[in-house]
């Protein structure tokens, strides 16, 4: 049997393979971050396959970490309840699940969250978005750091199996590590010490509230494909996680990119990417002169997009392999990696320990099942439609011809055995 199915133990936690459900934007909460049925239903689903590890999407926990709408919040005692409806769902199918905590900084759509401003660690002009943050005073990084603990005990305290840092795509602590997004000159700023001070803030704030028996793990860029920027490469951030390794971090997940980055962390088929975005998606908050001139532009915009973040097979394995030669706790790599071929052929290479996928969730809930039985389940062709309207609308394949076949599948795998009624939601 293949090494994926093999267990293995993240800190010590034991997992029943060597697959996870990486963190998506879901859009299936309430409008404030409350858990609804709709939200357990798609991960009961997921449950149901068998898959070992579920990663939620990012999980905010005041209003400046909130990117998006309609997104998972822990910014309130009053919110650990629905967390742990949705732990309770998914520990019945002998499944994990972690919550995956962050804050959006200047990537954030600021008018559908019902804000003015962004914060950063710099002011440094966010241009996909079309965001120019403020440079966030000491104070409000203390309070950061105290908000992301607080986050992390009600995850604790609804019976989650861990939490992850989001540390990558941008994201405050991302933007932190990054010289080309910290342009800071006191203790957070400068140095690789300093600019390593709000990820080790929050990490230690974490572990002094959840105990050494909890898991933290790690997501991390393996480049933060930024070129004529001052962006990390490989090596920088294999030190990051070497850093964290000898800190407690239990494990890393490698991914890649900013939003700046055209987005290379989705990497995939982007043709009518840009006018679905500005028709259907975020786009339709942005200005009416932004609005349209990227409509204007939208056949340049995905031809840029084509060649700069085109989809090939395990496209961060390559950054993996560094981590995983340097690292000894588990490396998880996401980026396409959906057939079997391509993962037997990643963990033979000993390119990481483990494999995450998202979207091919999103076109299978069932993908572990079926690579399990060697089973064809509806296949994610990378084109990207799920991810157009994030924040928006409910994540769902968008691809005609393969929500097809997933609806028929479903009809066969689960009839009426989900618990949960998504109409209620």
């Amino acid at each position: 049997m293949s090494e994926l199915f093999e267990p293995i133990k993240i800190g010590n936690l034991e997992l029943t393979g060597r697959m996870v459900k990486s963190a998506t934007v879901e859009t299936k909460c309430s409008y404030d971050g409350y858990i609804t049925d709709e939200l357990i239903q798609y991960y009961e689903e997921i449950a149901q396959g068998g898959t070992p590890l579920i990663i939620t999407g990012a999980t905010s926990f005041n209003a400046y970490s909130r990117g998006v709408p309609y997104q998972i919040s822990a910014d309130d005692d009053d919110k650990i309840e629905g967390l742990k409806r949705l732990a309770d769902t998914v520990h019945q199918y002998d499944a994990k699940i972690m919550v995956q905590i962050y804050h959006t900084a200047r990537q954030a759509s600021l008018e559908p969250v019902g804000r003015t401003d962004a914060q950063a660690p710099s002011a440094v002009f966010e241009p996909t978005l079309g965001v120019k943050p403020r440079a966030m005073s000491i104070e409000e990084i203390k309070e950061a750091v105290v908000l992301f603990a607080d986050a992390a005990e009600r995850c604790q305290k609804a019976g989650m199996d861990g939490v992850q840092i989001h540390a990558a795509h941008g994201y405050l602590i991302s933007s932190f590590l990054t010289p080309h997004t910290n342009r800071r000159t006191d203790e957070y700023g400068g140095s690789f010490e300093n600019r390593m001070r709000f990820l080790l803030e929050v990490y230690h704030a974490m572990r002094a509230r959840v105990g050494e028996d909890f898991p933290l793990i790690l997501k991390i860029n393996g480049s933060d494909d930024l070129p004529l920027r001052k962006g990390l490469k490989t090596q920088d951030l294999v030190k990051v996680a070497k850093r964290m390794e000898q800190e407690g971090i239990a494990a890393v997940e490698i991914t890649a990119g900013h939003y700046e980055s055209c987005t290379t962390f989705e990497r995939g088929n982007w043709n009518g990417y840009t006018k679905r975005t500005m028709t259907e998606g975020p786009g339709q908050s942005f200005s009416w002169l932004r609005r349209n001139l990227m409509l204007l532009c939208s056949p340049i915009v995905d031809y840029t997009f084509n060649k700069v973040a085109k989809f090939s097979e395990g496209f961060n394995l390559n950054y993996a392999q560094q981590f995983t030669q340097a690292l000894s706790v588990p490396v998880i790599c996401v980026g396409g990696l959906s057939n079997m071929n391509s993962i037997q052929n990643a963990l033979d290479r000993k390119d990481c320990h483990m494999i995450s996928a998202a979207r091919a969730f999103v076109a299978d809930p069932y993908l572990y099942k079926h690579l399990k039985e060697n089973a064809t389940g509806p296949e994610c062709d990378y084109c990207n439609r799920c991810f157009t309207a994030a924040g928006v609308q409910p994540i769902a394949c968008g691809n005609e011809k393969v929500n097809a076949q997933r609806i028929k599948m479903l009809q066969v795998e689960s009839p009426g055995e989900c618990s949960s009624n998504p109409s209620a939601a």
